[in-house]
């Protein structure tokens, strides 16, 4: 298994479920009229991060550990060719 490729795609995966949420899509933040664009900015992010961590984590770590051994695989079989 390479790990280097695990961590990336997990990231990705992660990042790329959290997406929608931090887009504002499916919930919706009441403001106070006070709020600066930064302070919305900042919660938009932690909160798409944050939310269903549970869920994007057990999903990213399961794509990340097939797109590994896909990878180790594919390395795998193209040196055994090239012997």
């Amino acid at each position: 298994m390479n790990f280097k490729v695990f961590i990336i795609t997990f990231i990705l995966v992660y990042l790329l479920l959290s997406l929608p949420t931090i887009l504002g899509i499916g919930y919706v933040i009441d403001w106070v009229p006070e709020a600066t664009i930064p302070q919305k900015f900042k919660e938009y992010v932690a909160d798409g991060l944050l939310n269903n961590f549970l869920i994007k984590t057990i999903s990213s770590f399961i794509v990340g550990i097939i797109v590994s051994l896909v990878f180790t695989g594919r390395r795998q079989q193209n040196s055994i060719l090239d012997l």
